[in-house]
């Protein structure tokens, strides 16, 4: 037994952080989503979520992890900084008892398939709606989750071993300052904008750009979040100033915008194959 519980102790220490973007930054993706959804996509969504928005259960998953540790492995994914691209043998986690190849391993334990995974019970017409609803949260979630930088990148559990001052402070808030906080929440923070002024300018940029969700897989996502990361990657110790603000917060805006298009496109075609009656 004490073996056991000194097992679990070292598992939990070694797992990173995965408020990915942050509260702020998560519901920001959700209400991209919304905007772009069609009107039979809205009414599936809120005859499921009923009175709760996208946004209101943007970072429900966060909150499902106590007692549900299995589901922790779905909100990121650690690509090797020089890696030609996403390996799922490499870089996706089998489930527990599952051998690879057999006809278990349907589905691993990574943010990658864990999206293309609650996107098809999303669209299971065959699926109660509670299941439904559960898989909607998780998708809106994770979606978010990839298009974070560095819940992509293999180097320091994903910046989470990257001790940084932020703005001159080695702490933020109660703990010590690291790379993966910085982008989950600091940069955001330092916009200090509230939601709707900063969807407002989200969309102003989406609008102006022309973006569009495109073609890409979630391996797509996670490679091209992999990059952004090991981009923006600093070395230990480093003060993160204005100067690293300035010269990131595009990339912060990007990513929302991406993450809210594409979660959008997801969410379209879900319900367009299976709609959700009242």
């Amino acid at each position: 037994m004490k073996r056991l519980v000194l097992a679990l102790v070292v598992l939990f220490a070694s797992m990173q952080p995965l408020w990915a973007w942050g509260p702020q930054g998560h519901r920001l993706v959700a209400e991209v989503a919304w905007d772009h959804l069609t009107p039979e996509a809205r009414a599936s969504v809120q005859a499921l979520l009923g009175p709760e928005s996208l946004a209101d259960v943007s970072s429900w998953a966060d909150h499902y992890l106590v007692g549900n540790n299995q589901t922790f492995y779905w909100h990121f994914i650690n690509i090797p900084p020089d890696a030609a691209g996403y390996d799922r043998d490499r870089d996706c986690l089998l489930q527990p008892g599952v051998t690879r190849g057999s006809a278990l391993d349907k589905w691993r334990d990574c943010a990658p398939e864990r999206i293309d995974y609650n996107y098809q019970r999303v669209a299971g017409a065959s699926l109660d709606k509670a299941d439904r609803t559960v898989a909607l949260k998780f998708l809106v979630h994770i979606v978010g989750d990839l298009h974070q930088p560095f819940h992509a990148l293999g180097v320091g559990r994903g910046g989470n071993d990257v001790a940084v001052s932020v703005w001159g402070s080695p702490t933020c808030g109660t703990h010590p300052c690291n790379l993966h906080a910085v982008w989950d929440e600091k940069l955001l923070e330092h916009r200090g904008l509230d939601d709707a002024a900063y969807l407002k300018l989200l969309e102003a940029e989406i609008s102006a750009k022309n973006m569009v969700a495109g073609t890409g897989t979630s391996g797509d996502w996670a490679v091209e979040s992999r990059d952004l990361g090991r981009a923006a990657l600093v070395k230990p110790g480093t003060n993160i100033d204005e100067a690293y603000y300035q010269a990131n917060i595009a990339t912060v805006n990007q990513r929302l915008e991406q993450g809210g298009l594409r979660l959008a496109k997801l969410i379209n075609a879900a319900f367009a194959a299976a709609p959700v009656a009242k």
